[in-house]
């Protein structure tokens, strides 16, 4: 993918040093309610936190590819030298497997995304509307669903919207990044842009684990 990475505006790119949900928290606002005090709309938006979600990436994709096939060689060669009147094959193994976890973990970098207001979100994928060709093939697809968006052009701009940390040094480097990652990578960052963005924010029902664990410790 070749196209320009927009420079992200300061009201859409999240940054570490402005959280949402400061000011008036939920203590406060129960106090007030208590005290009779009518329930202001300013103070329950006040309390609004966005989703957000850290994704950890494996740089070198290489490794953790590799992972796999060297546990599979392990647990053949730990069967293997069972039965076999031979030197133990199995220890050289397990240091392999242990070499590439390593170098998979050294390489890990955390990514955190961070959801957009609901009218910046529609303002930003409006920027990329599908092209004739998707929207050609949409219509094609016997689920109805429409092309809303470019896929190849909207995945950055909304990640690079969202990203909280790694902070963003410029439109460029960000591009450059993009570019090199694999589909495998650019599908989490984009699967998980999706999904705090589109996410439900209801917690369901409380734990009845952690009630009952609670409860037998005299915590209630």
């Amino acid at each position: 993918m070749s196209e320009q990475i927009p420079e992200v505006p300061a009201s859409l790119a999240g940054t570490a040093q402005t959280a949402a949900g400061v000011g008036a928290g939920p203590v406060a606002t129960a106090a007030a309610v208590a005290a009779g005090e009518p329930l202001l709309l300013s103070a329950v938006a006040a309390r609004i936190q966005r989703p957000q979600i850290a994704v950890p990436l494996y740089l070198d994709a290489e490794a953790a590819s590799q992972i796999q096939d060297a546990e599979d060689a392990l647990a053949r060669a730990i069967e293997y030298d069972k039965t076999a009147n031979a030197p133990d094959t199995a220890p050289a193994l397990a240091r392999h497997v242990r070499d590439l976890e390593d170098a998979a973990e050294a390489s890990k970098a955390v990514f955190v995304l961070r959801a957009l207001p609901h009218r910046a979100y529609q303002k930003l994928r409006a920027q990329y509307p599908p092209t004739a060709d998707q929207i050609a093939k949409a219509a094609e697809r016997e689920d109805g669903r429409e092309a809303v968006f470019d896929p190849d052009t909207f995945s950055p701009a909304l990640v690079a919207a969202q990203l909280v940390s790694p902070v963003i040094d410029s439109a460029e480097i960000f591009e450059e990044f993009w570019e090199e990652l694999n589909d495998g990578q650019m599908n989490e960052l984009w699967t998980a842009a999706v999904s705090i963005q589109m996410g439900v924010t209801d917690p369901g029902p409380k734990s009845e684990s952690a009630s009952r664990l609670l409860e037998s410790s005299g915590i209630s």
